[in-house]
């Protein structure tokens, strides 16, 4: 078990936990608010994205790497099949339209992507336009803003050289408390469980004691 003194608004714990309890030593017309999530502003939280954005006709042999997977677009698929290879089209809008296709292991593996090329494990192939493709992460929160977006071809670049703007889920697990006048305390029996990290948020004049682990 730990414990925690504070009067401020925190972090009480980076990781996931257990919340049992609080105690009030004095206020004036204190209240506390409890988020799941390292911040106390309520949010569902964000996927990172990129932008490929294409200027003109790819080129074979251009590699588009998004990840850990590396792909190379071709004019023509090569034979035997080799993974993750993508079929250059006639204009640029045909080639993000392939790379869509890869990228989500969607129809046309052997014609438009080559045979054995699986759904990237890190991100799917969104918003496509005669001449961008978005990718977004395949999960909520600052681990996709590492994932890693390059290209060799002339004609195309993406908007960064990684994924951008996740961002952590803060999910309210107890609404604000106004806490009557006086020194008390509040004991959960069974504990209040937070996945990602514990935030208080405290209003007015407070000091309290957290009971947690």
């Amino acid at each position: 078990m730990q414990y925690l003194n504070g009067t401020t608004s925190q972090i009480v714990k980076a990781t996931q936990g257990t919340l049992y309890g609080i105690i009030v030593n004095s206020h004036a017309s204190g209240t506390i608010r409890f988020n799941d999530g390292a911040s106390g502003t309520t949010s569902a939280g964000v996927k990172a994205t990129g932008t490929l954005t294409a200027s003109g006709t790819f080129s074979n042999g251009d590699t588009i790497t998004i990840g850990d997977v590396t792909y190379t677009m071709r004019t023509a698929l090569t034979s035997p099949a080799v993974k993750n290879e993508i079929l250059i089209g006639a204009a640029a809008l045909n080639s993000l339209d392939n790379i869509k296709l890869a990228v989500n292991a969607g129809s046309g593996e052997g014609t438009n992507y080559s045979t054995g090329t699986v759904a990237n494990p890190k991100v799917t192939a969104t918003t496509n336009t005669d001449t961008t493709q978005v990718v977004e992460a395949r999960d909520i929160g600052t681990d996709g803003n590492s994932i890693v977006t390059t290209e060799t071809g002339t004609n195309s670049a993406w908007g960064a050289a990684t994924l951008e703007s996740g961002a952590e889920s803060s999910l309210l697990i107890i609404n604000t408390y106004t806490f009557p006048t006086g020194s008390t305390s509040l004991v959960f029996n069974a504990g209040i469980d937070f996945h990602s990290a514990l935030y208080v948020s405290k209003g007015g004049t407070i000091d309290y004691t957290l009971i947690y682990e």
